[in-house]
């Protein structure tokens, strides 16, 4: 029977958090920088728009725009979307959303919120996402990364349990029994496990912590991979060669990195192809982290004199990162911005990316909401 010790021995997780730490931890769901304002919370339109996008299918047009150049360069580039496992399919938000441009398109009165009941609408009957899952966007996919499957009462739903598509859990645990139960539940589900005790321990390092079902194969998919790591934050490193040195010597089968070095430099196609072999010889998967909607102020296309409202694609300050303002993501300028930064990963060698912001979809539906 597998059992947490058979997994990687606790002091080694414990040597782990002895580490000084200060940051929050830059993933969305682990620390919150910029709540929602009162204001926003109580958002009252006394008119609503004439015409509301469709913000979801507007993030995956993006991301399949980026997704179509990398396959055109390198037809095994992998995907991993953090949290985007609800832009798979077709939600019952768009569903609504066209009822409403219907209804509005018609003359009804929207002002009353029970017209979408009386409006004969395009829901199936029994909406089932599993039924409703976008082909063209779905099968782009190799896996998504979930926060807070273990360690929590969140749990997978059923649609998501597909043999094609890997999922990644990464979850913050109240202890260090938590957390061996959690990665002792996730080899037997056949899930990527990534496990902290706090926020501001989080994405930081990867000398002492534990590898989960450490293996001495060849990677060559996500779906190949038995664990994951994830170095968002490389604050902590003084160089890039201390940082590439504490990679080279893991035994991780995926790790996700932030391609700019400090947000700045980024690292050469040599140095990305140096990451790629674990210590014991074989193969691994570096990913790079890409935010889709969310411009950095610290990045280089950042330019002076640029604040919320001014170009005004940039709306508000992101929930996560301090530093970061969410963008209007179909916007042409923004679009050009990630786009020439995505392509520098592609070039650069990356076996992948690891998308995040692809939630942000959901504060613009609030802050346009169906009446």
């Amino acid at each position: 029977m597998l059992t947490p010790k058979t997994i990687f021995p606790a002091f080694y997780f414990t040597l782990a958090l002895v580490f000084s730490t200060s940051a929050l931890a830059g993933l969305y769901g682990f620390g919150e920088a910029n709540p929602l304002t009162q204001e926003e919370k109580i958002l009252d339109m006394d008119v609503p728009p004439l015409n509301i996008p469709n913000y979801r299918r507007l993030m995956r047009d993006n991301i399949q725009t980026l997704i179509r150049y990398a396959k055109a360069q390198k037809p095994n580039f992998q995907v991993m979307l953090h949290e985007g496992g609800e832009l798979l399919y077709k939600s019952l938000w768009e569903y609504h959303l066209e009822g409403y441009q219907k209804a509005r398109s018609q003359g009804h009165d929207v002002s009353d919120p029970s017209f979408l009941a009386r409006l004969n609408q395009t829901v199936p009957e029994a909406y089932n996402p599993e039924h409703n899952f976008i082909p063209s966007f779905y099968k782009n996919i190799d896996a998504v990364a979930f926060n807070n499957l273990y360690c929590s009462p969140r749990r997978l739903d059923d649609f998501f349990k597909n043999p094609r598509l890997k999922i990644a859990a990464i979850s913050q645990c109240p202890s260090l029994k938590a957390y061996e139960k959690a990665a002792a539940l996730s080899v037997a589900d056949n899930i990527l496990f990534y496990g902290f005790l706090k926020p501001s321990q989080a994405f930081k390092h990867i000398a002492g912590q534990p590898v989960i079902n450490e293996n001495a194969r060849n990677i060559f998919k996500i779906s190949d991979a038995s664990n994951i790591s994830l170095l968002l934050d490389d604050s902590d490193f003084s160089s890039k060669d201390a940082m590439i040195k504490d990679i080279r010597n893991s035994n991780f089968d995926i790790i996700v990195i932030n391609p700019l070095f400090h947000g700045q430099t980024p690292f050469s196609p040599e140095e990305v192809s140096a990451l790629r072999f674990k210590k014991n010889g074989a193969r691994r998967l570096i990913l790079a982290e890409q935010n889709i909607s969310e411009a950095d102020m610290s990045a280089y296309y950042w330019h002076d004199g640029w604040e919320i409202g001014s170009p005004a694609w940039l709306r508000r300050f992101s929930f996560t990162n301090a530093g970061s303002l969410i963008t209007e993501y179909w916007n042409p300028e923004w679009q050009n911005i990630i786009s020439r930064h995505f392509k520098g990963i592609v070039l650069s060698n990356y076996d992948g990316v690891f998308f995040t912001g692809t939630e942000n979809h959901r504060y613009f539906e609030k802050m346009t909401p169906l009446e």
